[in-house]
C-alpha cells in the first residue's frame, strides 16, 4: 500500500458535539472488543463502527475533509472504530505508524486529563496536538504517532483508516 504524504493537519469541528455523543453512545451500547492491540499487545478497548449508521455518517463527513485537503488520493474504503482510553481501561498508545494511506483521529470527549495525541515530525521531535471535542487530526499512515497516558476520566476517540 502506498502512503499519502500528509503531515498532521488539524481539522476543527470535523464532527459536531452531538455527532460525537451519538458515536460514544453507539459504542457503549454495542460493547467493547478487548483483543490484543497489534501495536503493544495491550487490550485494545475498541468498537468497530463500520456497521452502524453513526459510522456511515462519520465516514461521509471525513471523506469531505479529505476532499477539502486536495490530496492526490481520495480513498473509497475505510476502517472505522472507536477507542476508549482511561486509567482503568487502556491509558495510552505507544508510538506507531498505521497500515493505511490516510488516518484520522477525532476526539469525541473532553472529560479527561492527559491523553494528548502526539506525532514525530520530520526531525524525530515529538509534537503534541491538543484537540477539542469533534476536532480531528488527519495524517499520512506513515507518520509515527501515539497517545499520552490519560490521567483522569475517559478519552473516547474515533479512528479512521483509509485504504
Amino acid at each position: 500500500m502506498e502512503h499519502v504524504i500528509l503531515q498532521p493537519t488539524v481539522v476543527p469541528d470535523a464532527l459536531s458535539p452531538d455527532e460525537c455523543d451519538v458515536i460514544i453512545q453507539t459504542a457503549e451500547n454495542a460493547g467493547w472488543i478487548m483483543s490484543s492491540d497489534s501495536v503493544d499487545e495491550q487490550p485494545a478497548w475498541e468498537m468497530n463502527l463500520g456497521d452502524y449508521a453513526a459510522g456511515s455518517m462519520a465516514v461521509a463527513k471525513l471523506r469531505e475533509v479529505i476532499l477539502g485537503l486536495e490530496v492526490e488520493f481520495v480513498p473509497t474504503k475505510f476502517v472505522i472504530y472507536v477507542r476508549k482510553y482511561g486509567a482503568e481501561y487502556r491509558p495510552s498508545l505507544a508510538a506507531h505508524h498505521d497500515r493505511s494511506c490516510i488516518s484520522f483521529s477525532v476526539t469525541l470527549s473532553e472529560e479527561f486529563t492527559g491523553g494528548t495525541f502526539f506525532f514525530l515530525d520530520a526531525t524525530g521531535t515529538e509534537q503534541e496536538v491538543v484537540l477539542s471535542k469533534g476536532s480531528a487530526v488527519v495524517f499520512g499512515g506513515n507518520v509515527m504517532h501515539g497517545v499520552r497516558p490519560v490521567q483522569e476520566g475517559i478519552r473516547y476517540s474515533l479512528v479512521v483508516h483509509s485504504l
